[in-house]
């Protein structure tokens, strides 16, 4: 019997991309007001930077929100910022990019899938993302939700789904992951013993570890109904 559900969030129940670049815009401009080369320099740098703030520093790797603040600063300091005054924009300017990210705009779809399931189900999500479940409007649904960067780990992982299923004392057979990656979220899960579902939004091939395909979150449900049927 299936007592578990598990989620991705971003590109699964509420678009990321999109979200993420609105953000970002809104945190370069806040910083260029208070230092106008930021801008031109963030364009030019971010890139390299990030790349080589991971490649110098691998343990972060999995924590996007150290990423962006070690990049943000180090451009500030090459806008000639002395170290203390950099770190102290970038670290208001992280604020601004998470006020601005986690203002998801939610379609119908997922509020009547969460608050279907809801009702029979433990449901829980698994992010490597920034976005956050208890700072949306489907925080009332959701048991438990698992972050990258509270982990030291991102997916694929398999830790990342065995805490949820730790937490709430279920055996991977009982649960289902929904989500949009092939491997992130599908071959994980997988490997892990759980069921799976793929959420497949054309970002990514079709997954060979999942259980079933949907291309709408409506049918979500339907595929929950075909995995309890074959575990009955």
């Amino acid at each position: 019997m299936i007592r578990l559900i598990t989620f991705d969030l971003d590109e699964t129940l509420w678009g990321g991309d999109e979200v993420v670049r609105r953000a970002e815009t809104e945190m370069v401009n806040w910083v260029t007001e208070k230092v106008p080369a930021f801008r031109a320099q963030y364009r030019i740098l971010a890139t390299d930077t990030r790349a080589e703030i991971i490649a110098k520093r691998p343990r972060i790797h999995y924590d996007f929100n150290k990423i962006r603040l070690a990049v943000v600063e180090k451009i500030l300091t090459e806008c000639n910022l002395e170290p203390r005054e950099a770190c102290e924009v970038a670290t208001a300017a992280l604020c601004i990019f998470h006020g601005s990210r986690n203002q998801i705009p939610l379609n119908q779809d997922a509020i009547e899938l969460l608050q279907n399931l809801h009702k029979q189900y433990l449901l829980a999500s698994v992010s490597n993302g920034t976005s956050e479940v208890h700072r949306s409007p489907l925080k009332e649904f959701f048991e438990l939700s698992v972050y990258a960067r509270n982990m030291g780990t991102r997916k694929p992982d398999p830790a990342m789904f065995e805490v949820v299923l730790s937490h709430t004392k279920t055996l991977p057979q009982q649960a289902i992951h929904v989500g949009d990656h092939p491997v992130e979220d599908l071959e994980v899960a997988k490997q892990v013993g759980m069921h799976t579902i793929q959420f497949f939004t054309g970002m990514h091939e079709r997954s060979l570890h999942a259980d079933h395909v949907v291309d709408k979150l409506a049918d979500v449900v339907s595929a929950v109904q075909s995995i309890e049927a074959t575990e009955a």
